[in-house]
């Protein structure tokens, strides 16, 4: 009797096997549809099409991208937090909505509840600039005008708790000076007012500063990575100028709604650091104006905590609030 009973257990434990490689084959089958929170053709977007096409490539199963814009990212955020966890809906999204803007606003999700982190797969520092003809040559020099008229200064960003506008807050509390914060809607207007001397500085990262720079209308004056960057070698790091605790990157990466099956994490997870360790997709990158990042699931997740923490003490100190 007991060798049938246990004849019975392993035909089970094989016919679950092999149901659950028929649902994983049935899965396959299907199209995932990975959501960006942003309007087509901005950089997180465009990133993200060049890394879905590699992972469908990889995972032999058609991918399509979808932009769901609206409400500071949280449309489409929400939109995959509230989703199937099946697999089938993924978000690509960066820690300026994962960690900043939590911050500074209750979105109808909990970051670290309703989503899973997959894997992240680049990372990108802010460049500090000002107007290529600016009266300020260093950082410094600003932080040591900055200081001595408190107030008077001024700089742009793309909106209240955006990225461009918590960088310039943390630099802030890390070399003590307060400046005026001009918010715009979207960085257009913004550069426009910069390299027109109307504003005094700006941050954003090196996509979309790059070109201003390389074209002579602005000039970088500081970094915000722990180390210079190829792209700007010549620019030194906020570390360098002793403004350490200034140091600020967003990163992007891959997430699935909480409840997702371990398997289906697991081969998501594996695919997507091919994609973000290969030659190809690296330099792809660099030519954006992006720095490669491979970091798991578990890691990926660490970072977003990590962020959630910094960024909530930059609020608290600054007494940020949506307008």
């Amino acid at each position: 009797m007991s060798a049938l009973v246990s004849k019975t257990r392993k035909a089970l434990a094989a016919l679950a096997l092999g149901l659950l490689a028929c649902a994983t084959f049935a899965q396959d089958a299907r199209t995932i549809h990975v959501i960006v929170p942003l309007l087509p053709g901005a950089g997180t977007d465009v990133v993200a099409r060049t890394f879905t096409a590699a992972l469908a490539q990889g995972l032999g199963q058609p991918i399509v991208v979808e932009n769901k814009a609206g409400a500071a990212t949280t449309l489409g955020t929400n939109f995959v937090a509230k989703s199937a966890p099946d697999g089938l809906t993924l978000l690509v999204a960066t820690t300026s909505t994962l960690s900043v803007l939590p911050n500074v606003q209750k979105p109808p999700y909990d970051t670290l509840k309703d989503l899973l982190p997959i894997a992240a797969f680049s990372i990108s520092p802010f460049v500090v600039v000002v107007a290529a003809d600016s009266r300020f040559n260093s950082l410094p020099e600003l932080i040591a005008a900055a200081r001595a008229e408190p107030g008077k200064l001024t700089f742009a960003s793309s909106g209240t708790g955006t990225m461009t506008h918590m960088v310039v807050e943390l630099l802030g509390v890390v070399a003590r000076m307060n400046m005026v914060h001009i918010p715009y809607k979207g960085v257009t207007g913004a550069y426009a007012d910069v390299i027109g001397g109307r504003i005094d500085l700006l941050a954003d990262a090196p996509a979309s500063t790059l070109p201003q720079i390389r074209g002579k209308r602005m000039r970088a004056l500081a970094l915000t990575a722990p180390q210079r960057s190829a792209m700007l070698p010549g620019v030194p790091t906020v570390g360098e100028l002793g403004l350490a605790g200034a140091e600020a990157d967003f990163i992007t990466g891959l997430l699935a709604p909480t409840g997702t099956p371990a398997p289906i994490l697991a081969r998501l997870q594996a695919e997507s650091l091919k994609v973000a360790q290969s030659a190809e997709f690296r330099g792809y990158l660099r030519t954006q104006g992006y720095e490669p990042l491979s970091a798991d699931g578990a890691e990926f997740g660490r970072l977003i905590r990590a962020g959630l923490a910094k960024w909530a003490g930059v609020v608290r100190e600054r007494n940020i609030k949506l307008e």
